[in-house]
């Protein structure tokens, strides 16, 4: 084991100091950091200090003197609105923003459907112009913005860009993350959705108490992403949990790649909707299509044994009709005594760019507060349909 250096030690005092701002809105006093972190008066003030010069915190003004008549202590708030992170949804369908400030209070957000077909530099500038809506809403110049993360549909290659997508092809080897960065002056880096959506679950889903979980998306087409330790998992490609590209599956045998079709239905909510409701063709083209998928899912399972399966998408929003018989299933496939946990993701259609939102916390740390690793803070999303 490595003996921590003078570097790890000031590391840690500093996301101690950050960890009491953010967990409390009240001004402090260093006294007050020094009860709540355990640090030396000398550290604190140090710390303190040093976050001053970056424009972290400021003093807050006394109103007045102290009942003792002496001189009130010196008392300071963190300046959230200092730095602001980006997660930005560029799904083939829609473009969603999230802008959150350093507390990771989410201050705006912003929504477009894309509803035309689009080239690689029509969708580029659309994904400018809904984070400048975001920007804009949050009354924030674009100077604030310090880090963005980018979700996309595609594997992301070892150049950070998509070197394969299914959904959308025309960005493939497009420079996303450069544009951005170009325009806003930010950090930015792209990654994968479905590994986002995973990440947003052990942050701030249904599986923010585990670290090793494994999320399953099913809607238009059927991804798996893992979180290790906390981490996202990407294998040696980068294509960990591309089942989409699997022969032999009902999504090889349509015209698009990796889409999923269906009989009973237009779309994959209308078929759940119509079983959920008893229709009995419905139903069983339902309970066909999990007894095709559930021996994949359930062989996954038993390699990387999760101590969550979280299932997310728009089959998962359909009511516990899928979530409910996709576990039965799995469980009957699997011989061993301990049956995996199975649940529904809790974030919605928002979970990816949650993800997004909270690796930019992630990869942004240095910008933000000048140190490496401080930990994603706690977040409280929108639910669909609310405004920030």
């Amino acid at each position: 084991m490595n003996t921590p250096g003078p570097a790890d030690i000031r590391q840690a005092n500093a996301i101690a100091c950050i960890g009491v701002f953010r967990a409390d809105d009240a001004t402090l006093s260093i006294s007050d950091i020094v009860a709540r972190t355990g640090l030396s008066r000398p550290t604190v003030d140090a710390v303190i200090s040093g976050f001053e010069r970056r424009g972290l915190v400021t003093v807050v003004a006394a109103a007045e003197v102290a009942s003792s008549g002496g001189r009130p202590a010196r008392r300071y708030e963190m300046v959230a609105s200092s730095g602001l992170v980006a997660g930005i949804d560029a799904g083939p369908r829609n473009i969603r923003v999230l802008l959150a400030d350093l507390r990771g209070r989410v201050v705006a957000r912003a929504e477009r459907v894309v509803s035309v077909v689009l080239t690689a530099d029509e969708r580029l500038a659309l994904v400018v112009e809904v984070l400048e809506e975001a920007l804009q809403r949050s009354g924030h110049s674009a100077d604030r913005l310090q880090s963005a993360c980018v979700a996309v549909s595609g594997i992301i290659g070892a150049s950070g860009r998509i070197c394969d997508s299914f959904a959308v092809p025309e960005w493939n080897d497009v420079a996303i993350a450069e544009h951005v960065t170009s325009h806003f002056g930010c950090t930015t880096v792209l990654e994968n959705d479905i590994k986002l959506a995973a990440y947003a679950e052990h942050h701030m889903g249904a599986a923010r108490d585990v670290d090793n979980i494994l999320f399953i998306q099913a809607g238009n087409r059927v991804s798996l992403a893992q979180t290790f330790d906390g981490q996202i998992f990407q294998g040696a490609h980068r294509s960990a949990g591309e089942v989409s590209s699997l022969r032999g599956m009902r999504w090889t045998k349509t015209s698009v790649k990796g889409q999923l079709t269906w009989r009973s239905g237009e779309t994959a909510e209308h078929v759940f909707a119509r079983a959920s409701a008893g229709a009995q063709d419905a139903l069983d083209e339902v309970q066909a299509f999990i007894v095709e998928i559930a021996p994949t899912l359930t062989t996954v399972s038993l390699v990387v044994d999760p101590a969550r399966i979280v299932v997310g998408g728009g089959l998962s929003r359909a009511g516990d009709l899928f979530v409910d018989m996709l576990r039965d299933e799995m469980h009957r496939l699997i011989v061993l005594a301990v049956k995996p946990d199975v649940v529904a993701s809790s974030l919605g259609s928002v979970g990816t760019a949650a993800g997004a939102l909270a690796l930019a916390f992630q990869t942004g740390s240095q910008d933000l507060f000048g140190i490496v690793d401080v930990p994603v803070p706690d977040m409280v999303l929108p639910q669909d349909g609310d405004t920030a």
